[in-house]
């Protein structure tokens, strides 16, 4: 069974002052952290085997996991060190995998069919496969006509797509370049034509604002399943 690597050491300094006492993963919505809700979707679908990269507060997420973990849950710990990078993470986590496995953000919960995302992933022979999801305007879109209002549409979605954070990766994707800069790695990777994307219709929450946290704790219990 492939593994699951959740990215857990950034600072997320975006959601400060939260994350100045409490690393992003941890953070609470509805009594649960973000990581748990990412470990129980995971787990649900029957893939419990875990590699989870620390950095900022790695002892607060080690503890964490160990208080909340199942019983038939494996779960590992790699530490690249609080300042590595994102591509840094994975490939140091990669060393305690298979020559395939998942990557998760670990501030994003999203339903994603991680069995179907592998089916994607092989029809395609891919060295990366992304799920995407579609770009929300945070914004009324106002549409004129010689100054003339002709339609108003509130937060409407847009035609673009954005990565949410759930990728599958083959081993050997990460010798495409020796660049350990994350969106470099990405562009590289575009020009294998072995990158592909599946496009996700279901939840995805996120935040990093206070307000969006908000937001993400009133929409949550979407994933109460995964507890019962």
């Amino acid at each position: 069974m492939d593994k699951i690597v959740i990215l857990c050491g950034g600072k997320g300094t975006r959601l400060k002052p939260v994350t100045e006492s409490i690393p992003k993963p941890l953070v609470k919505l509805n009594g649960k952290s973000v990581l748990e809700y990412i470990m129980n979707l995971c787990a649900s679908q029957g893939f419990k085997e875990f590699v989870v990269c620390t950095g900022y507060k790695a002892e607060m997420i080690e503890t964490a996991v160990e208080e909340f973990k199942k019983d038939n849950w494996q779960i590992e710990f790699s530490n690249a060190g609080e300042e590595a990078t994102m591509l840094e993470r994975i490939r140091t986590a990669a060393e305690l995998c298979g020559e395939r496995f998942f990557v998760c953000y670990g501030d994003t919960v999203a339903d994603v069919s991680l069995k179907n995302l592998v089916q994607l992933h092989e029809k395609n022979n891919a060295l990366i496969t992304n799920v995407l999801y579609q770009m929300q305007s945070p914004f009324g879109i106002v549409e004129t006509k010689d100054n003339k209002v002709i339609s108003f549409k509130e937060k409407p979605l847009l035609p673009a797509w954005v990565n949410v954070g759930y990728f599958v990766f083959e081993k050997a994707a990460l010798s495409i370049t020796n660049n350990n800069d994350w969106v470099a790695f990405l562009e590289e990777a575009v020009k294998t034509n072995r990158f592909f994307a599946e496009k996700h219709g279901g939840e995805h929450i996120t935040f990093n604002t206070e307000k969006e946290k908000e937001e993400a704790e009133k929409k949550i219990n979407v994933f109460s399943y995964v507890f019962e």
